[in-house]
């Protein structure tokens, strides 16, 4: 855990429960993502050292707190930039915001703990106006969270993000958490016409074909989406859809998972309501979701 792989002449990758990329020019490091916590931050450091090189500066690929969670103690210690995209950076900056997004209104302190919020940090710029090197691709993956985005190194290396969950992650967790179903459907597509050298997730070891992993990513999005149009053909009110897709997976409810969960089959409610799959039913001033 956390060593240093080398994945062609100038990119590495730090292999952690969320992989840090690092592209080296000049004996600088672009750090790509930054783990959860500063712990990650002193092992991040501890290789970067091991090599003699220095920090040049963080890119988020998103705002997610397990991916951004070492920043603020990487500025302040080495007073480098940090590089993201659109309303993501301000996520970012805030990250409580996150939280809030998941829970849909200030969230309990259960959700406001390590794994939902971290340090924030200060003046995120905008990845488009990054001074990056030469050959460097900004590769847009909306769904995951809006302004999501991987990045393509010189070297051909694609760092995918949480755009792809590797199939012992989907195998474990059952639902991918996405912030916008119906985006992450449709960058699919795009994320299928990719080539490159090698491929590395957030999560999970390095891969070359990527067509297998999006045909495994688009098979769980739609076995989720056909269980709701399925157990919606009786009215189902949002707790008994949550209560019915937990009970099919075998997962455990609790707080966190309630909003996690919740969150992006709030999503797929969404999706197939915009869809005309799906109508609301009012019923006793409940609210329940019925298949046209």
């Amino acid at each position: 855990m956390y060593e240093c792989i080398q994945l062609a002449e100038n990119t590495y990758y730090i292999a952690s429960p969320v992989n840090v990329g690092l592209y080296i020019e000049e004996g600088e490091a672009w750090i790509i993502d930054t783990g959860i916590d500063p712990r990650v931050g002193k092992k991040i450091i501890r290789r970067l050292e091991e090599n003699n090189w220095k920090p040049k500066a963080i890119i988020n690929t998103h705002c997610h707190v397990d991916h951004v969670g070492a920043n603020a103690w990487l500025q302040k210690r080495f007073n480098i930039p940090i590089y993201s995209n659109g309303m993501d950076r301000y996520f970012i900056e805030h990250t409580i915001l996150s939280a809030m997004a998941l829970w849909g209104a200030f969230p309990p302190r259960a959700l406001q703990g390590t794994l939902f919020t971290a340090e924030d940090s200060t003046n995120v710029q905008n990845i488009y106006e990054a001074p990056l090197p030469k050959g460097f691709e900004i590769i847009p993956f909306s769904g995951h969270s809006l302004y999501m985005f991987g990045l393509r190194t010189p070297d051909n290396i694609v760092f995918t993000a949480d755009e792809l969950c590797s199939p012992h992650i989907l195998d474990k967790y059952k639902i991918a958490y996405n912030y916008c179903v119906e985006l992450y459907y449709k960058s699919l597509e795009d994320a299928e016409r990719l080539e490159a050298k090698l491929f590395v997730p957030a999560h999970g070891e390095p891969f070359t074909d990527i067509k297998e992993y999006v045909a495994i990513n688009r098979k769980a999005v739609l076995e989720v989406q056909n269980l709701i149009i399925e157990r919606c053909k009786e009215p189902q009110s949002f707790d008994m859809l949550l209560q019915y897709i937990f009970n099919h997976y075998e997962l455990s409810m609790s707080l966190q998972q309630n909003a996690i969960v919740g969150s992006t089959i709030r999503s797929y409610l969404s999706w197939l309501y915009n869809e005309e799959v799906l109508e609301p039913i009012i019923q006793d001033n409940m609210l329940f979701w019925k298949t046209k």
